[in-house]
């Protein structure tokens, strides 16, 4: 009967299989110990080749293996920068020097950061956001305003207008090395926010200079920076102004994944049509986050802030809450959830009533991205967020519900 196996060759064959197996199984693990050093020659021959983003797949995938090993993230953000993409390279860098399982790797992150801003000592970039609003001018949502003189009809009170806007975006950097994790740095921007509507247009300038030392357990810039915005398309008077001052944010790792941090402003601002809204404006601010399994992150934060414009029914004291947390939904997906209550008492009687204005702003958002989608290195983010508006004063009663849908790195 040739057709059929007997037993004991039934038996053989398994026998052969299962030592296979367990053969298949030792040369699996000895695999993943070669393909980490064979990945890593692959990606140098890349960059020797003058091929960067050849590199970066075999540089990621060795860091996959080996998530810990310095050879493979250095090598990663250094394909990176050849590929053109310096501040990617330089994101990663001060992404792994936050990261408190990596800690030890801090002198080759510092050094590498050093290395990059001597050889790349100018940056540019480019940035793009669509702004979809549900009312893009801010309408209030009361249709009448009662005074001491009377009732009056509120200009298009209750009318909101819906709308999508765009921000797009350059920016220039020079970076100075002035020793591994201390740089000096000169920035410029030029943003364009357009929306349909002519009024609502308006461009943004901005220069810094700025002082920042660099450690994994904590971070400080001091600066000065002036802002000009100027709205090209609005008849009579605008809101076109002109501010300059300090700022200043420092950060410190604490134990058990946690982190606090301290933000500060001070600035002058000038109106130059509406010089009763020009004065001095501060706010300072204190947070506190931690992280959970590497991935989730619950943040809380308080701010203070202080507006002094020359009209005294305008000036006011604010604090403002936050709240948020963000994880990872899946292996790709991430997403969040953060609340925010602010209120401002201002210092004297509004104009037309007998009492100060009192407002409460309160807003509740989500934000999600999917790392599996790229975009010029980075990965596209929508935040949406619901906001209203409460105030003694009728006239700035508003709700709106306002989206962004920009990209940020993720690794």
């Amino acid at each position: 009967m040739g057709r059929f196996f007997s037993l004991r060759q039934i038996c053989a064959l398994i026998l052969v299989l299962i030592n296979l197996g367990l053969g298949a199984q030792a040369e699996s693990a000895i695999t993943a110990r070669e393909a980490y050093a064979k990945l890593m020659q692959l990606g140098q021959v890349a960059l020797a080749k003058d091929a960067p983003e050849k590199a970066i797949v075999y540089f990621s995938k060795a860091r996959r293996i080996a998530p810990r090993d310095p050879r493979a993230q250095l090598s990663l953000a250094e394909a990176f920068a050849r590929g053109g993409q310096v501040r990617r390279g330089e994101a990663f860098l001060r992404y792994l020097l936050r990261q408190p399982d990596q800690a030890q790797n801090e002198v080759y992150y510092l050094a590498a950061l050093a290395k990059l801003q001597s050889r790349y000592p100018f940056v540019a970039s480019a940035s793009f956001a669509a702004l979809p609003s549900t009312n893009i001018r801010n309408t209030s949502s009361q249709t009448v305003f009662d005074t001491l003189l009377g009732r009056f009809e509120i200009d298009d009170g209750g009318d909101e207008t819906s709308g999508i806007g765009v921000d797009v975006g350059v920016k220039g950097l020079y970076r100075q090395s002035l020793a591994d994790g201390f740089s000096l740095e000169f920035g410029t921007s030029l943003h364009r926010i357009w929306y349909g509507e002519p009024e609502l247009r308006y461009w943004r300038g901005r220069l810094t200079a700025d002082l920042i030392w660099l450690k994994a357990a904590q971070d400080l810039r001091v600066g000065l920076h002036a802002d000009r915005i100027y709205y090209t398309d609005v008849e009579g008077d605008s809101s076109d102004r002109i501010a300059s001052g300090i700022h200043g944010h420092w950060s410190r790792a604490l134990p058990q994944d946690t982190r606090l941090s301290l933000n500060g402003l001070a600035e002058y601002r000038d109106y130059l049509d509406k010089g009763s809204l020009s004065g001095p404006y501060a706010s300072l601010g204190l947070g506190w986050s931690k992280r959970f399994n590497n991935s989730a992150l619950f943040f809380l934060g308080g701010s203070i802030e202080r507006s002094k414009p020359s009209l005294d029914y305008h000036r006011y004291w604010g604090t403002t809450m936050r709240a948020g947390y963000d994880t990872n939904i899946t292996d790709t997906l991430r997403g969040g959830v953060n609340l925010s209550a602010t209120l401002r008492h201002y210092d004297s009687d509004f104009s037309a009533v007998d009492y100060a204005r009192q407002d409460e702003v309160y807003r509740i958002g989500v934000s999600l991205s999917d790392k599996r989608i790229k975009i010029m290195g980075g990965t596209p983010k929508l935040s949406c967020g619901y906001r209203i508006q409460n105030s003694n004063i009728a006239l700035y009663e508003a709700t709106s519900t306002d989206c962004r849908i920009g990209w940020s790195y993720q690794f």
